[in-house]
Order: C-alpha cells, then structure tokens, then sequence
C-alpha cells in the first residue's frame, strides 16, 4: 500500500492507519532527506528484529534511531555539552551522529561497543512519525543488504511486498546516504562522508 501523508496537513484516516500499523508492530517505508528509510516502532524489539529479516541484515550491523529533539536525543544517548555544540550546528540534516547508548537502547539497537546511530532529519515526515507515536522510530536504508538503495514508492512496495505495511509516498529520492559521525569523548570521527559537509568540523 503507498499513500500520501503531510504531517503539517495531515488526513485524519490516513493518520489514524499510519499510526495503528507502527503500534501493532508493523513496518514503514518513508521519506528522509537521504534515502527512503525503513521503520518501526522503537520499542517492539519484534518488528526491529523482522526489520532484519526482511532486510537480510547481520544483527551485528546497528540501526539508527530518529529523535525529534536534542531533549529526546539525550534519553536515549549520552551527549556531553561538546557534543550538543556540534549536533546543533548540522542538525536538523544529512548526518547520523553516533554516541554512546544509555541502558533504555534495546541491545538489539546497539554497537558491540554500546553506541547508537542518532537522526534527526531535514524532513517533516519522519520527525512528523515519531510524533503520532510519541517516541523515535527506526531508521535503516529501503534496500536489502548489499544492495543499492531503492528510490522510487513503486520499486520499494515491490521489492518488500508482504513484508512491509505501508509505503509513505516522498516522490523519487535519489542521495547520497547520510554523512556519520562519532561523537564520544569530545572527540569527532567521521565513519562515512555522504550527503552532509563535514569541511567546517574541527577534526
């Protein structure tokens, strides 16, 4: 199924079934300001690990989370007021800031060093999700591991038909994937350059 939502005019239905499947433990194709993201709900450890399945993903491999806030961001992460500097100089945007994981992260979502993937993206309807369901959801590339990432609604219900609920129609998307960034003792890493600049950093 592919509908359309805007979050800032959102329909009342089509709210209302985004927001049921995502508390039923369902799982979402949506928009970012990288790639079409897959998600679910952050708390039912059950659709995360079918988000795995459906993927063909080792579970060694971390999904992101999507926050709606810096406060948000700091009760699920440890962020020190070096790494607040600069999260709030590039977010929201293109980035995936990685910081240490507090004891609420299901272990499923973390590194084997007990870090967490952070987004908070340049776009209204991932933020606009977390929203309906009042907590983050998951973040994870629409593609199959190893594969080139999808960038159409059409090719992404295709491709996960029977697997996935709902496709959130955000037209053809065609980026780089995220820039990613560690952020742990005041120190900053960049793990991967995409989408976002990291030339004004201080490395």
């Amino acid at each position: 199924m592919i509908l359309e939502w805007d979050p800032e005019r959102p329909k009342k239905a089509t709210t209302e079934k985004i927001r049921d499947i995502l508390l039923s433990g369902g799982v979402i194709a949506y928009p970012t300001d990288t790639f079409y993201g897959l998600g679910c709900d952050f708390y039912n450890v059950k659709a995360i690990k079918k988000l795995y399945y459906i993927k063909k993903m080792d579970e060694k491999k971390a999904m992101s989370l999507i926050c709606r806030s810096f406060k948000e961001i700091s009760i699920y992460a440890v962020m020190s007021d070096y790494a607040f500097k600069i999260m709030k100089s590039i977010l929201p945007g293109p980035y995936t800031i990685v910081l240490k994981a507090k004891k609420l992260v299901p272990k499923i979502m973390m590194t084997p060093r007990k870090e967490i993937g952070i987004r908070m993206p340049a776009n209204k309807v991932p933020i606009g999700l977390a929203t309906l369901i009042d907590r983050p959801i998951i973040n994870t590339s629409a593609k199959i591991s190893g594969d080139e990432a999808l960038s159409e609604p059409k090719e992404i219900e295709k491709k996960f038909k029977g697997h996935i609920d709902l496709v959130i129609d955000g037209g053809v998307l065609r980026s780089d994937p995220s820039t990613v960034i560690r952020l742990i003792e005041d120190k900053v890493e960049i793990l991967r350059k995409g989408k976002g600049p990291t030339d004004f950093l201080p490395l």
